[in-house]
């Protein structure tokens, strides 16, 4: 408000010229202080007798904040902020215009208590005599400014009426009125033909010259980092410029702020009024919006990750990283848990706990959050801007009735709103660079002007959208009742104008820079006033052809703008020999131990990924496996995990097979309720399509497992049994989905695999199996907790002469393929015959010995088509490191061969 209006206070030698605001006419009129009363309660009486109703009932806060908006554009288009003044008869009953000013108006005039504090301040005033000022000062204005709303006008007038009017030759008023529109650089060069017909559309061309230029560089800190080697080159060359009359032009926002903070601290430039750059992340607030996400059910993984990771809470940071890492690993109550106790056990109660049902159980869930944070001493000052915003979001719940249905959206959104203070100005320093930002109008010249930033949605900024009028609604308003509402074409005329007056202050030269690139990656457009600038170049057939890249920069104005520094020469690396294998004084395969020191199991999953690659293993023995951090998918894995868990429930051991209707009867109600349990964000309405395809999935996947299972006439034994064993010396475990007992009593050991058949069948057929050959080769785990099911289990495998069957339901297809069976009659099964693990065992052989000797194996690049072709196996341990590719030697032959090798 009253943007260049300033009061000149005192009489000549001693007067002082002040920016003038609401507070100052308080203090020079003794102005009482003014309260406002808060919208949103009012709004909430209305009822449905206002326009915006039901946006209102939808969206509070960002409704009551429109309104809010539109009622001071409303009440400074006036110039008495009377609301009786405001008349609208002229304009159509029925329009939306009409509509929307006499709902503002009727509000405004029935609670006159809603205006703003600083414009009752200014009401005060227009109801002033002369005589009432505490002291003589004059008003110093541009009485030909088209920005100025009607009251801002009008309280100039009345303080002239008061005070005098001001010539417009008084040296104060030149000063900061005057010289201030004036072009600083010659009109013979291409700057000042620039600055003084920016918006004339009818202006002739002139010839470029270096006095203007558009440079791209690659991002925000290269633009920066351009910036100071400009200015290190302007300084150098130049004995008579100092670093005061050079300015730069900075976009608002931290990234800006701070890549040129670094790039300039590190040229060795002073820069004045640079703003400042925060010094720490916004902890607190991070961690209450995370713990309010977390209220609402089923809470998002990633949200609970990063609650649990906040260094604010009462637990140690190893304990928070284990959380975080159980939960991304779909482990929503680990282990860990149960060795918690005091807060720390409060705590992750709190969390897991239900979402509140009313305010009153919301209001005390985050008063025992503000207990349970830290007390480190280390972290107060977070853990206190925690508790503040807490106690604000207490404060805004308040007068919500505890017993009626807890407004969490409401605390999710203002805890989202919080920001963190804003960091001050820098330092003013006489003789250093100056830095305004794009918002700012120059207030005085330069003779170098670098602007920053000079992308799309700056110089000038996209307009603002209006929630109530059209632009031509706008402009119909003001025709009938000469309230003049900003709209998006008067808000782009003082954006440009702004531009102009920021270009137009350097005298000698004026450089732009922008981005080609986000910090993304994502390509970035130049600035929407480049056509502006460019149609009064001679000789441009297109508005980018004045933009001059880095990256083409030899023999352009880069090279008078920047002093190069010569190429360092580089020798080049000699590339990275890898051998066939790493020695090691250790025993490699019994990394993992027990705490009594015997070696831990390896299980199938393991195994195959030693298969594929030592390195990969040995990084997952050492827990050096990569943990991605992102939102929850619907993936394979978790696909399988569902549906092994319906089918455990749907196949129960010892009763008949379901029927069709049973199936699907049963399927929808066992899925959601697994859902619950491992897989909540699926219960949402954005995974609904996803939902029911998975459930028509395992429906049509168990109709046919029934049909097999009779077929076989086999009975099921039990589900998720663990088993352990020992494989060449070594210890082994494991746990298969399922247990069949055909008719002839010969067992059948099944894993289900959320997939087709095509590559398990290959896999099979060509001896690379591993896992389900293990199961058969393991025995069922006994202990004095094992319950009568798995003792049953244990004796259905121990009762039988040979090695049990095996088999793999494939869930996708409905294949079953079975290997290990001799007398075999049935047209659902698939009869896989042969020894399905011989080159897997004998390569897992191999590669134990190598890793009892410390010897280390690297893969090779032909490793993954070898695998892929030879022995249909899956090649993921390749990827899931890039040390796995760093430490791969470049060779046409795979690591591994055997007697048997396959090449077919």
């Amino acid at each position: 408000m009253f943007e260049n209006c300033h009061l000149r206070i005192g009489d000549a030698p001693f007067a002082s010229c002040v920016p003038l605001s609401s507070q100052l006419l308080a203090s020079l009129y003794a102005l009482p202080h003014c309260t406002e009363k808060p919208l949103r309660e009012v709004l909430e009486t209305l009822g449905d007798n206002v326009p915006w109703a039901e946006s209102f009932a939808v969206a509070p806060e960002q409704t009551a904040s429109a309104i809010a908006t539109m009622l001071r554009h409303l009440m400074m288009a006036t110039r008495d902020l009377e609301p009786g003044s405001i008349t609208t008869d002229a304009l159509p009953s029925d329009g939306r215009g009409r509509i929307h000013i006499d709902a503002l108006r009727d509000l405004w005039l029935g609670n006159p208590a809603i205006v703003p504090a600083d414009l009752a301040t200014l009401k005060a005033f227009l109801a002033c005599e002369a005589a009432e000022a505490l002291q003589s000062f004059q008003v110093i204005w541009d009485r030909n400014c088209t920005q100025l709303t009607s009251l801002e006008r009008a309280v100039l007038e009345h303080l002239e009426s008061h005070h005098g009017k001001l010539d417009e030759d008084d040296i104060d008023h030149v000063r900061l009125i005057s010289d201030r529109k004036i072009c600083r650089a010659p009109a013979s060069v291409l700057a000042g033909h620039v600055q003084r017909h920016l918006l004339d559309p009818s202006a002739p061309t002139a010839p470029m010259d270096d006095s203007l230029a558009v440079l791209s560089v690659r991002d925000a800190l290269t633009e920066c980092e351009a910036a100071a080697a400009i200015v290190q080159r302007w300084l150098a060359e130049d004995q008579t410029l100092a670093a005061s009359e050079i300015g730069i032009i900075l976009p608002s926002g931290p990234e800006y702020t701070h890549y040129l903070s670094e790039a300039f601290g590190q040229a060795g430039l002073t820069t004045s009024s640079l703003p400042g750059v925060p010094d720490r992340r916004n902890v607190g607030g991070e961690t209450l919006l995370h713990f309010l996400q977390c209220r609402r059910r089923p809470a998002p993984a990633m949200a609970l990750a990063s609650l649990y990771c906040s260094p604010i809470l009462c637990w140690s940071p190893d304990v928070g990283t284990a959380l975080a890492s159980a939960v991304m690993a779909g482990d929503f109550q680990p282990m860990l848990v149960q060795s918690l106790s005091g807060k720390q056990a409060a705590l992750f109660s709190l969390i897991r706990s239900a979402s509140p049902a009313t305010n009153g159980q919301l209001k005390e869930q985050m008063r025992s959050f503000q207990r349970l944070l830290s007390d480190d001493e280390l972290f107060a000052p977070d853990v206190a801007e925690a508790k503040q915003l807490a106690s604000r979001l207490l404060a805004a719940l308040g007068n919500a009735n505890d017993a009626a249905e807890a407004e969490l959206e409401k605390a999710i959104q203002m805890a989202a709103a919080y920001q963190a203070p804003p960091c001050p100005r820098g330092d003013y320093f006489l003789g250093g660079i100056s830095v305004m930002l794009a918002h700012e109008a120059p207030k005085r010249q330069f003779r170098k002007l670098l602007v920053l930033g000079f992308n799309d949605g700056a110089y000038p900024p996209s307009p603002s959208g209006n929630p109530f009028f059209l632009d031509s609604e706008i402009v119909a308003i003001a025709g009938a009742t000469g309230l003049q509402l900003p709209s998006q074409a008067k808000q782009l005329d003082a954006a440009l104008e702004l531009f102009a007056r920021q270009i137009g202050a350097a005298s000698e030269q004026v450089i732009f820079l922008l981005s080609e690139r986000d910090r993304g990656g994502s390509f970035l457009s130049v600035s929407s006033s480049l056509p502006l600038i460019s149609r009064l170049v001679a000789g441009l057939e297109d508005p980018e052809s004045l933009v001059v890249p880095l990256t083409h920069s030899e023999g352009t104005i880069w090279d008078r703008l920047v002093a190069w520094k010569p190429r360092p020469v580089m020798e080049p690396l000699q590339p990275l020999e890898v051998p066939s294998h790493y020695e090691f004084d250790l025993d490699l395969l019994g990394l993992r131990k027990k705490d009594d020191g015997s070696p831990r199991a390896q299980s199938p999953s393991r195994l195959e990924k030693l298969l594929i690659s030592p390195l990969a293993w040995v990084l997952a023995e050492l827990g050096a496996e990569h943990v991605s951090w992102q939102p929850e998918a619907l993936d394979v894995m978790l696909r399988g995990s569902l549906a092994h868990e319906v089918f455990e429930r749907l196949f129960p051991p010892g009763k008949d097979h379901p029927s069709n209707e049973v199936i699907e009867e049963k399927v929808p109600e066992l899925l959601l309720e697994r859902i619950r349990a491992i897989a909540p964000f699926l219960q949402t309405s954005a995974w609904a399509v996803e939902r029911n395809t998975l459930e028509a999935e395992i429906t049509k996947a168990a109709k046919h497992w029934s049909l097999v299972l009779r077929s076989l006439n086999a009975e099921i034994v039990g589900n998720e049994f663990w088993l352990s064993g020992t494989l060449f010396g070594h210890p082994v475990h494991g746990k298969a989905d399922c247990l069949l007992r055909l008719p002839d009593g010969q067992p059948i050991v099944v894993d289900y695999k959320k997939s087709s058949s095509g590559t398990r069948r290959q896999r099979l057929q060509k001896g690379w199996d591993l896992q389900v050959d293990l199961y058969r080769r393991m025995t069922v785990r006994i202990d004095e907790r094992s319950h009568e099911g798995v003792v049953r289990i244990g004796e259905t495998l121990s009762g039988w002469s040979k090695l049990p069957a095996v088999a793999y339901h494939t869930l996708n297809d409905g294949n079953v393929l079975l290997n290990g069976v001799e007398v075999f009659d049935s047209t659902e099964v698939e009869l896989v015959a042969g020894d399905i693990a011989e080159n897997a065992l004998a390569l897992i052989s191999a590669r134990f010995e190598a890793l009892k000797a410390g010897r280390l194996e690297t893969n090779t690049t032909a490793d993954a088509k070898f695998f892929q072709k030879a022995a249909s196996l899956g090649t993921y341990a390749l990827e899931d490191s890039p040390l796995i590719t760093a430490f791969m030697r470049d060779d046409t032959a795979p690591s591994v061969t055997l007697p048997d090798d396959q090449d077919d």
